[in-house]
């Protein structure tokens, strides 16, 4: 039996298709942990300081109105996928990033779209990703285009380099690759070059386990039955991991690691993959664990 976190699931809604995406996946995985989803919507025109004189008349209340209608539409979509999933829905008056970091403190995972509209769309473009990773209290969960049923039960990848980031990256992965009774595929990228290669030479010798090794130690005694596949790579981290995920359900990273995963989210390798990814990405926030 898999051991979950029991916090709810929380994903945000904006009204776009994208943001939909994202309540879809969001509500098979509090379906299958068993938690509530709680859907969030962030209202944030009261928080812009717009002078009252240039409000219409009504107009507050009708934005109002339409982001109830926001999270009504989301509401649908997840019992659509799970009828008898717990959901709850708030509109917060609230910007969209604090809003999801104050979220991440009670959640099991943050969920967000890519490539929506309005403010929860903003929040997952450029440097305030970065920022919602960096800060998040909870692992942030990147879902790119609709989430595919058939991947469902398939392939997890989780990148790791040896840091105790990529350790808590395996330990979300191999969870989410046993609840879904699928695979799991662990991944070591070195960097091109001679120094790179002897690095990969010496840590194959017999006195040492590899990395791939130290990084399932535990997991393979709890998880016996979970099939799992160590694998040792040169290039770019990114550009691996993206061709992985053409046939994975989930890519599962740590936020700041060393070695080739060094930057993983602060940067060209962070926007290569949670541009480019062919699956919903799991970023493991370094924050993961500490005390609330």
């Amino acid at each position: 039996m898999v051991t979950v976190d029991s916090r709810p699931v929380v994903v945000g809604a904006d009204g776009s298709e994208a943001a939909l995406d994202a309540v879809t996946w969001a509500a098979r995985e509090a379906a299958l942990r068993h938690v509530t989803l709680r859907i969030v919507h962030a209202f944030a025109w009261p928080m812009l300081n717009v002078p009252t004189v240039l409000w219409q008349e009504g107009q507050e209340a009708a934005m109002h109105a339409h982001a109830e209608l926001v999270l009504a539409e989301a509401e649908k979509v997840a019992r659509s996928v799970a009828p008898a999933l717990d959901v709850s829905t708030e509109v917060v008056t609230e910007m969209a990033l604090p809003l999801l970091l104050t979220a991440s403190r009670h959640a099991a995972y943050v969920v967000v779209g890519t490539s929506g509209v309005g403010a929860l769309a903003d929040a997952v473009a450029g440097s305030p990703t970065v920022e919602l990773v960096a800060k998040s209290h909870a692992p942030v969960v990147v879902v790119r285009g609709t989430p595919s049923p058939d991947r469902a039960e398939g392939l997890v990848v989780v990148g790791v380099d040896g840091s105790p980031q990529s350790a808590a990256a395996v330990e979300v992965g191999t969870k989410e690759a046993a609840l879904r009774g699928g695979r799991l595929m662990v991944v070591h990228v070195s960097r091109h070059g001679p120094a790179a290669r002897l690095r990969r030479m010496l840590a194959r010798t017999p006195a040492d386990l590899t990395l791939t090794d130290r990084a399932l130690t535990g997991w393979r005694r709890e998880y016996p039955d979970l099939p799992v596949e160590e694998r040792v790579a040169t290039g770019h981290p990114a550009g691996v991991l993206v061709d992985l995920s053409e046939r994975a359900s989930l890519v599962v990273v740590g936020t700041r690691g060393r070695g080739g995963f060094t930057g993983m989210l602060l940067g060209s390798t962070s926007q290569a993959l949670l541009h480019h990814a062919r699956c919903p990405v799991i970023v493991v926030a370094h924050r993961q664990g500490e005390a609330q």
